[in-house]
């Protein structure tokens, strides 16, 4: 009995690994939905990216449905009592294979399509309005040096009624 008990566990981990390659194709197919929605918005022409990117998601969804039969295989010569680690078909390298295929394709479809051109309306706009911060910074700029300088003659003799008030609102302050 020992024997079966043995053969049970090790099936168990042979659907156990499958279960993690599952779940690495999964996040290939996640890592390629996450690529399309950035690609798609900063290039053009992308025949390429589409073919590569649907090409990937096939190969991870072959995966899956791979090492889905694989453990159905093992799990139904189980039911039967024979414990086997090798079905007939080899389901479990296709499925990593297969796994490893999508993620090169992701990895291809990076490359797909060619940068969008800069929009020339929006750069002329961003540089009108770098053009009008700089004016008004300048204005800014010489709207304190003139604010000192009508402190200085606030403060100077040649305003001494204005001074004194000055000193007079310090105080009152």
């Amino acid at each position: 009995m020992a024997g079966t008990e043995d053969q049970r566990a090790a099936a168990n981990i042979y659907a156990s690994l499958s279960s993690y390659v599952i779940t690495a194709s999964l996040g290939v197919i996640a890592a390629q939905a996450a690529l399309a929605t950035f690609v798609i918005d900063k290039r053009e022409h992308l025949v390429w990216f589409y073919v590569w990117m649907i090409s990937g998601i096939v190969a991870s969804v072959v995966s899956i449905v791979l090492g889905g039969k694989g453990v159905a295989k093992i799990a139904s010569g189980g039911f039967g009592g024979s414990w086997t680690l090798k079905p007939k078909e080899d389901f479990f390298n296709y499925q990593a294979l297969f796994c490893l295929i999508g993620m090169g394709l992701l990895l291809v479809s990076l490359f797909g399509g060619t940068p969008k051109p800069e929009n020339p309306e929006i750069s002329r706009q961003i540089q009108r309005l770098n053009d009008s911060v700089q004016k008004l910074q300048g204005e800014v700029d010489g709207y304190r040096a003139q604010n000192a300088q009508l402190s200085e003659e606030l403060k100077s003799s040649k305003c001494p009624q204005a001074g004194s008030r000055a000193a007079k609102a310090k105080k009152s302050r």
